[in-house]
C-alpha cells in the first residue's frame, strides 16, 4: 500500500473531485492526478507515515472548496451558441438530403457547407460530429453508387428502389434532430 492510498489521502482526493464536478472529466482528472502526485511528494519530504502529520500535509495543501474554487475560475468558459445559428445549420442540413439526391449542382455545395459549419461549430462533441457528417453523407453516397453503378444492373423494379429514394434523403434530417437532441443535452 502507498502513503497515497492512506484513507485520509482518499478521503480528501473524493473531496476536490466533488467540489470539482462542474470541471470537465479531463481537467478533472489531471487536477486530481497532479494534486495525488503533489500530496506524494509532500508525504515523502515530511517522512508523515502517521495520521497527524499526513493531516499536517493536508492541511498545508488547504480545503479542497478552496482548490476547486481556485481550479474553477481557471476553467474556460463554454463558448455562448447562438440559438439562431444552431437552428440555421440543422436547417441546411435537413435540406441537403432531398436537394443533394434531387438537385445535386445545389445539394453539394450545400452539403460541403453544412459538414463544415458542423464541425466548426463549438456545441457538439467530436462524436456528435462525426455522426451527424457520417448521415449527412449518406444521400451523397447513394448518388455517387448511381452514377457507378450501370444503369440496369440492378433491375428490381420500382417498389424495390421507393423506400430508399425516400429515406436516403430524410437522413440528414434525422442527423439534425440528433444534433439538436445532443446539443440540448449538453446545454
Amino acid at each position: 500500500m502507498t502513503i497515497t492510498d492512506h484513507p485520509l489521502v482518499k478521503k480528501y482526493l473524493a473531496a476536490v473531485a466533488r467540489e470539482t464536478a462542474g470541471l470537465s472529466p479531463e481537467r478533472r482528472n489531471e487536477l486530481l492526478a497532479d494534486l495525488e502526485e503533489h500530496i506524494a511528494v509532500a508525504l515523502a519530504e515530511a517522512s508523515a507515515s502517521g495520521e497527524d502529520e499526513i493531516r499536517t500535509v493536508l492541511a498545508r495543501l488547504g480545503d479542497p472548496r478552496t482548490i476547486a474554487a481556485t481550479a474553477l475560475g481557471e476553467e474556460l468558459p463554454t463558448p455562448r451558441v447562438s440559438r439562431g445559428r444552431t437552428l440555421a445549420l440543422l436547417g441546411l442540413l435537413a435540406v441537403t438530403g432531398p436537394l443533394t439526391v434531387f438537385a445535386p449542382v445545389l445539394g453539394i455545395p450545400a452539403l460541403i457547407g453544412a459538414i463544415w459549419w458542423l464541425w466548426t461549430a463549438p456545441q457538439w462533441r467530436h462524436r456528435d460530429k462525426a455522426i451527424g457528417t457520417a448521415a449527412a453523407l449518406v444521400p451523397l453516397l447513394f448518388l455517387v453508387s448511381q452514377w457507378v453503378v450501370p444503369a440496369g444492373t440492378l433491375n428490381f423494379g420500382l417498389g424495390a428502389f421507393l423506400p430508399i429514394l425516400l429515406a436516403v434523403p430524410l437522413l440528414p434530417t434525422a442527423a439534425g434532430l440528433y444534433l439538436l437532441w445532443a446539443a440540448r443535452r449538453r446545454a
